[in-house]
C-alpha cells in the first residue's frame, strides 16, 4: 500500500526526499508530485532522470525485470527534461573493480548533467534516481548542488535486495546523510 502522497503545496520550497527497496514504486510517486506540482504552480521545473537503462539479464542474483523504472515525460511546456545514458553498476558489472568504475563514469556524466540543469535557472527540480550519483560522489555534492534550486523532489534506493557489499553499503550511508537533511522524507 502506497503511504499518504504529499501534496504539491507541501513539496513547494522543501527538499522532499523519496526512499524505498526496489519495485517500491518511488518513480511512480515522484511522477504523480511533478503532474501535481506541474499542474498547481506556473513555475518551470527540470526534471532530471537518473534511472539507467537496465540490461535485459545481469550477472547480479538479485536481478529480476522491472528494476530501475524511468520517468514518463509529461504534457507540460514548464518541464524541462534532462538525462544522460548510464549505466547500473550493481547489475552490468562482472567484477568488483568494475562496479566501481562504472560508477565513477556514471557520476562524471551526471555532473556534467547538473550543469546543465543549472544553466536552465528553474526553481524546482524533480530528480529521479539519486542513488546512481551517490555511488560514485559524496551527498555533500549532490545537497550543494540541490541548494540551487527551492524546490527539490528526489527519490532513490535504500535497501538491501540489490547486497549489502561495501559497494552497497557506501551507497546507504550517502542516502541516509540525505535522509538526514531533507524536508520531507516519505519511505516506500
Amino acid at each position: 500500500m502506497m503511504p499518504e502522497m504529499p501534496t504539491a503545496q507541501e513539496c513547494r520550497g522543501r527538499f522532499v526526499l523519496i526512499v524505498g527497496d526496489v519495485n517500491r514504486g518511488k518513480t511512480t510517486l515522484t511522477a504523480r508530485l511533478l503532474h501535481a506540482y506541474t499542474h498547481t504552480f506556473p513555475e518551470p521545473v527540470a526534471v532530471v532522470d537518473l534511472a539507467p537503462r537496465i540490461p535485459h539479464a545481469s550477472p547480479h542474483p538479485a536481478f529480476r525485470p522491472g528494476i530501475g523504472g524511468r520517468l514518463v515525460p509529461i504534457d507540460s511546456q514548464r518541464a524541462f527534461y534532462f538525462s544522460t545514458e548510464l549505466t547500473a553498476p550493481r547489475l552490468q558489472a562482472f567484477t568488483v573493480e568494475e562496479r566501481w568504475k562504472l560508477a565513477e563514469e556514471n557520476a562524471q556524466r551526471i555532473e556534467s548533467l547538473f550543469a546543465q540543469v543549472l544553466e536552465a535557472h528553474v526553481p524546482a527540480v524533480f530528480v529521479n534516481d539519486v542513488s546512481l550519483y551517490v555511488q560514485g560522489r559524496p551527498a555533500e555534492n549532490l545537497l550543494a548542488w540541490l541548494n540551487g534550486f527551492s524546490t527539490r523532489v528526489v527519490n532513490g534506493y535504500y535497501g538491501c535486495t540489490l547486497g549489502l557489499d561495501a559497494f552497497s553499503l557506501q551507497e546507504r550511508r550517502r542516502m541516509e546523510q540525505l535522509m538526514r537533511r531533507c524536508d520531507l522524507l516519505v519511505r516506500l
